[in-house]
């Protein structure tokens, strides 16, 4: 018998408070936030690595995690710091939080039960994707299972950076953790890029909205991929298309037919947001330990069905994405040109129904070692809003997990879709 999820966690077995192991010098005491930054409501970008048993005990463990967590955030410092005000933070060195919890249950109970579990349990409740929240810039937490296994989970605010940031923050902790000789080097680059244009924001222009929304995970094995793949090379005359636009787009048509079918009307004109990570794209490219949120967008519009065949957005999405390398991505930046769009016309009615896709198939989640092998399970609660995919390397390292939130109802349909049952498997567990 299933454990009711207020059965199965204890009170929390300690919530401490960790500061950098060094203080941070007096001239980074302010760390400026630029107009993206800005832009974005206080939400947390959260990830959960699952380990099976340990040898070690609990608390040596935990005061490991601990010290390393201690070193790590003396390199990324505004992290520890809290926010003055919507535009800066005041690297102060107060500290994160750090839980200790211990979960009255096997780690496969919540593995196989994770939209039950998730929230209030392995993370804190109501934190991940958060708007607002006015205590630490990241929180981290070490569950412990009856089995024996943990579950290591961080929810770290947009405010700073982004996916990209959080997993070189991952990376580095895992290492030190690993080894304490080792040496993080992030490079916070404040508003350098995008300077806010007329003073600091007075409200955000993005927020988390998950109202009557579920989450569903669903696998793309790297054969499916690659018969997929090789198929719309040959219809689209695209060469080598990637994992990441030919599954994004099979997403995308997916949930349209979704909403077509729960909405009970033909098809509405539809588009796919994908935001794209700028570092590999300046003049030269910049670091992956460059800090912030360095990102752009590609737009990919369909007007009636017959745009949304797989071959044709594929095409788009290759043409938008080259486009990209043809202009300067910090000048002529589209997301910050699209946020602009939002100030002077804040109420405006947009006349297609929109998707949002975030590529993080770069990220290999399951190769973080923190000293007790790689992770058995990598995965992130739902969210920051309705229609979005996040897509993420499987195991192998060459199939594609994809992380889909929808309305309730959709994602009733879109988990029926004949085409995309084709060539992905809906996961049940975390």
């Amino acid at each position: 018998m299933a454990i009711a999820p207020s059965q199965l966690v204890s009170p929390v077995t300690e919530k401490i408070i960790v500061k950098p192991s060094l203080p941070t010098p007096s001239p980074l005491k302010y760390h400026k936030l630029s107009f993206i930054d800005q832009s974005l409501s206080h939400l947390y970008i959260p990830l959960v690595f699952f380990y099976s048993k340990q040898q070690q005990e609990f608390d040596q463990v935990a005061n490991k995690l601990q010290n390393s967590l201690a070193t790590t955030l003396s390199a990324y410092y505004p992290y520890a710091g809290r926010m003055r005000d919507s535009a800066t933070i005041e690297c102060n060195d107060r500290g994160i939080e750090f839980l200790n919890v211990r979960i009255n249950c096997p780690m496969s109970e919540m593995l196989n039960n994770p939209h039950d579990y998730a929230e209030g349990n392995i993370f804190m409740k109501d934190l991940p994707w958060k708007n607002s929240f006015d205590g630490s810039l990241l929180v981290a937490q070490l569950s412990h299972f009856d089995c024996g296994g943990i579950a290591i989970s961080t929810c770290l605010s947009h405010k700073v950076g982004d996916g990209g940031s959080v997993a070189s923050f991952i990376y580095d902790w895992a290492k030190i953790t690993r080894n304490p000789n080792q040496i993080a080097r992030p490079q916070f680059i404040g508003d350098t890029f995008f300077p806010t244009p007329n003073g600091p924001l007075i409200a955000p222009l993005i927020d988390s909205k998950l109202e009557k929304c579920v989450h569903k995970k669903f696998h793309f094995s790297a054969s499916k991929l690659q018969g997929l793949r090789a198929k719309i090379a040959a219809e689209a005359g695209i060469k080598n298309p990637t994992r990441a636009e030919v599954a994004s787009a099979l997403l995308f048509i997916s949930a349209t037919k979704a909403a077509s079918k729960i909405n009970n009307t033909s098809f509405r004109p539809s588009k796919l947001i994908n935001y794209v990570d700028i570092r590999p794209m300046t003049t030269p490219p910049l670091s992956r330990n460059i800090i912030g949120n360095l990102l752009t967008v590609t737009s990919t519009t369909a007007s009636h069905d017959e745009e949304m065949k797989l071959p044709r957005l594929v095409r788009e999405f290759r043409k938008e994405f080259e486009q990209l390398y043809k202009k300067d991505p910090v000048q002529h930046n589209s997301l910050v040109l699209k946020l602009l769009e939002i100030m002077e016309s804040p109420y405006a009615i947009d006349e297609f129904d929109t998707y949002y896709c975030s590529n993080m198939c770069k990220f290999s989640g399951y190769s973080i070692d923190f000293g007790w092998g790689k992770p058995e399970r990598v995965c992130a609660p739902m969210g920051p809003f309705k229609n979005f995919f996040i897509l993420s390397a499987d195991q192998s390292m060459d199939g594609v997990e994809a992380m889909v939130t929808l309305e309730e109802q959709h994602m009733l349909a879109f988990e029926c879709d004949e085409e995309l049952l084709e060539f992905a498997s809906p996961i049940s567990s975390f």
